[in-house]
């Protein structure tokens, strides 16, 4: 009987052992990294160019301009805020920004012709879109929590993208 009570509690031992260090590892696999955050409200104009409708409601789209690390991992634009204005003017939206996922800001719009909250869909007519970037978060470095743009809605049925490249 002793004998077996010595050789149970050597294997239990040995679990206890060996499952401190798997409860350490699954409770420390439970918590994300922190993220910065960065407070930031945009402040701007959205008109549209001579010749393309001015009614419908407003689609914007904050990105960053890039994300990921190193060269293969690189990759363009990453969705960090999407709202609706009812309609083209002033723009006054704060927005929480992850200051540590990526470079850049990209603020994208277009407007709703048909109302279906869709893009361009097929047999729709050409809906404007445009965007502009700030390459660089220098408001990071200096404090400022203000954004100022203006854009003009002026390329037909293209994506954030696209626009980048016709801005």
């Amino acid at each position: 009987m002793i004998f077996f009570s010595s050789i149970a509690l050597r294997r239990l031992r040995g679990r206890t052992i060996l499952a401190a260090p798997l409860l350490a590892l699954a409770v420390s696999a439970c918590f994300s990294a922190d993220h910065r955050l960065y407070e930031l409200r945009l402040t701007g104009e959205i008109d549209v160019a001579p010749g393309f409708p001015a009614a419908g409601r407003v689609h914007v789209e904050v990105h960053h301009q890039s994300r990921g690390d190193g060269p293969l991992l690189e990759r363009p634009l990453g969705l960090i805020d999407a709202f609706e204005l009812p309609a083209l003017g002033p723009v006054d939206h704060l927005v929480t920004v992850p200051i540590d996922e990526g470079e850049g800001l990209v603020v994208y719009a277009w407007l709703d012709l048909d109302g279906d909250g869709l893009l361009c869909a097929p047999g729709a007519a050409p809906e404007p879109s445009a965007a502009v970037e700030f390459p660089d978060q220098e408001f990071l470095n200096e404090g400022a929590h203000q954004l100022d743009f203006a854009l003009t809605l002026s390329a037909p049925c293209i994506g954030p993208e696209r626009a980048l490249d016709a801005s």
